[in-house]
Formats: C-alpha cells, structure tokens, sequence
C-alpha cells in the first residue's frame, strides 16, 4: 500500500488530518493524543490504516485535476469520518486490538474512548470547512458535506444491521449484502463521488462514480471477511478467526447457512446456540464447516465479480482524466486491496 506511487499522496493526507488535529493547549495533548495513536500518527505511521477511502478520492480528484492539494481537506474528512465509526466499533465489538496494536478503549478505558470518537467526527466537520482555503466553491463544499452526512447516516444504519444479525441465524445472504451497501459501500461511494463533486460539474460521472464505489466497496468487505475466518494475525492485526469467536454473521457464515443440508444448518444452529465469544473448539467446527462447503471459493468468485464491476466503472472516468498515472495507481489499489491474484493485470 506505500509503495513510490502512494507515498508522497499518503504524506499529504496524513499532514492534512494532523493539521486538523493540532491544538496548542497543553491540557488537551491527550486528548488529540488518543486520536492520533489510534489513526498511527504518533509515531512514523506505526499501526496506521491503509487511508484507502482518502486514497480513492485523492487518485480520482488528480485523475481529472492533475494535483491533489484542493482535495485534501475532503480526503481528512473523509479517513477522519471513518475513524470515529472505528473508535465506536471497538468498543461496540469488544476487540482488544487493531492494527496489530491495542484498542482506545482498552488503553483509556471506554468513556474517554467515545469521547475520542465523537471527537474524531466533530473534527471530520471542521476538514470540510479547510476546503474552502483551497479554492473549492462553496456550493461545491455545501453539496460535499450534504454527502458526507448522509453517508454517514448510512453507516450508522449498516452497523445497526451489523449488530442486530449477531443473535440470528436467519440472516440471508440479500439482507447481508444491503447491509454492506450501507455500513461499507456508502463511504466509498461517498469518497468517489466526492472527488466529482470538488473537481467537476457532471451528474453522469458522479452517478458511475456511485456505482464504482459501491462495487469497490462490496469487494473489499467480501475480502475483510474472508481474512476474518481464514487470514492470520501477522496479516490481519486482529485475533485469527475472532468474526466466528464473536458470533458475527459475515458473508462466509450467512453463506454457510444457505448452502447446508438441513443437518448441517442445524449442527450450525446449535454451534452459535453459544454465547460469544464461542470456544476455539466450536470455532474450529465451524471452520470446517466452511471448509466443507467450500466457501472460500464462493467468496473469492462473488470478490472477483465486484472487482471487475468497479474497474470497469472507471472507465467512465478515462473519458474526463486529465492525468493517466492516478487512474492506473488506483486500478493497482484496487487490485491489492481485493485479494487479486498479482499476475493478473487490472483491465479498466
């Protein structure tokens, strides 16, 4: 993910985000602290994430500008966004580390950990408003936080869904698949979109921005999932197989469920009869039971069809790019990013 194409673009938003960050007021250094030790930006880039959101809109928003300075402001706003539902979501799911390092809340304890948070989505706010400094129009900076709202929003209701499908076992794989839509794809199409909405006037790339982000986002949760039953902790930064530990219905699970025989699906039934977290044992059952039923491949079919999708939504964008290297930077983002085998080529 830093490879020489990225580096100098993930610098920029990581200053950007620390300068939304500063506060002079001694008293408040911890407070930032905690937001900036969860997003990696304590130390050189020690447990950051893959500012993959803030990289789509970046490489699109040079893609048809050739620069990426005036788009800054909405990339922090954008991983900023991101990161509070993160801070949130430990919490709400208990994890203990992140990132291959420990959680806010298992560090400062969960109140300070959602104020943290609320935090991080205030200052998400104040991002959008450096737009303006840059030269963005404010009608252009108005429609960008309308669409930064309203995914938000639709992040909150994904992981309601999220949430409430953990006591299930009815889960299909069409419920699923609209909750990604929401608590995955809205962001991603957001950070898609958004690079239209700074950087040109045109509904039609806006709307198949929308739809490469939406497919970008369904293939890379689909991969999330699979390197949440079968990827390891050196990979992954979290505890191997934690999504069956704590009884979360991810893609592979609901799929499991459809495509077992009436014994299996009750021998499935009864497995997360359990309270979480599940026992390595159970865990290592339902595994098998993946296993059995050849998920993975399905999984890795259902990845490849999305990715193919997104790439072939950015074609749309080549008829309006003003600069190649950015779109053939993000074509090689997405590939990374989904699992793609390394010898095939992206073919938008």
């Amino acid at each position: 993910m830093t490879g020489p194409d990225l580096a100098p673009r993930l610098t920029a938003i990581d200053d950007e985000i620390r300068a939304v960050l500063t506060q002079a007021e001694p008293a408040l250094q911890p407070f930032y602290g905690m937001m900036l030790y969860h997003l990696g930006l304590d130390a050189e880039r020690s447990g950051a994430g893959k500012r993959l959101r803030p990289l789509l809109l970046v490489l699109l928003y040079e893609t048809l500008a050739t620069e990426i300075r005036p788009a800054l402001p909405a990339a922090a706003a954008i991983e900023l966004l991101h990161n509070f539902t993160l801070i949130h979501d430990d919490i709400e799911d208990q994890d203990p580390t992140r990132r291959h390092r420990p959680t806010v809340w298992s560090v400062w304890g969960v109140p300070q950990a959602i104020n943290a948070g609320d935090g991080m989505y205030a200052a998400s706010r104040l991002a959008v408003h450096r737009l303006t400094t840059g030269g963005v129009a404010a009608d252009r900076v108005l429609e960008f936080a309308r669409l930064l709202d309203a995914a938000c929003v639709q992040v909150c209701e994904g992981q309601f869904l999220d949430i409430s499908f953990e006591s299930r076992t009815d889960v299909t794989a069409e419920r699923y698949r609209a909750m990604v839509a929401k608590k995955t794809g809205a962001l991603f199409s957001a950070a898609a979109e958004g690079a239209a909405v700074i950087g040109r006037d045109d509904r039609d790339l806006r709307e198949a921005l929308v739809r490469f982000g939406a497919d970008f986002g369904h293939a890379f949760q689909a991969h999330d999932d699979l390197l949440g039953i079968w990827g390891t902790t050196e990979k992954t930064g979290k505890v191997e197989m934690n999504d069956i530990a704590k009884r979360k219905k991810t893609l592979p699970v609901v799929l499991a469920f459809e495509r077992a025989g009436p014994k299996v699906r009750t021998t499935l039934e009864d497995l997360y009869a359990a309270p979480a977290p599940l026992a390595q044992e159970t865990v290592d059952r339902v595994r098998d039971i993946l296993d059995d039923l050849r998920v993975r491949d399905l999984i890795d079919r259902e990845i490849g069809i999305h990715r193919e999708r997104a790439l072939h939504e950015l074609r749309s964008v080549r008829d309006h790019a003003s600069a190649a290297e950015p779109l053939r930077a993000l074509e090689r983002l997405i590939d990374t990013t989904t699992g793609a085998p390394s010898e095939a080529p992206a073919t938008a």
